[in-house]
C-alpha cells in the first residue's frame, strides 16, 4: 500500500509540471517565413499550398516568427 501511495504522489508531481506544447500553422511554401496561431488568420489566407499544423517550437526551430498581423490584432 505505501508503495502505491508513493508511486501516486511521484506520478502527480512528475506530470504537473508538464507543459502542453502549442500547435500552430505554417503555410509550406519556400517563401513563408512565419507561423499563425490561428488557422484562419489573415496571413495564411494568401497561402498556395498546403497550411501544416505543427508545435511553437519546431516552427521557431525551423526559422520561423509570429504573424505580425496576428500580433496586432490580439493587442
Amino acid at each position: 500500500m505505501k508503495k502505491l501511495i508513493l508511486s501516486l504522489i511521484l506520478f502527480t508531481f512528475l506530470t504537473a509540471f508538464q507543459t502542453k506544447e502549442k500547435d500552430v500553422f505554417i503555410c509550406t511554401t519556400k517563401s513563408s517565413k512565419t507561423y499563425h496561431l490561428k488557422k484562419d488568420c489573415i496571413g495564411l489566407k494568401k497561402c498556395k499550398s498546403e497550411i501544416k499544423k505543427i508545435t511553437k517550437s519546431k516552427a521557431e526551430r525551423v526559422g520561423r516568427g509570429w504573424c505580425k498581423l496576428e500580433s496586432k490584432k490580439t493587442n
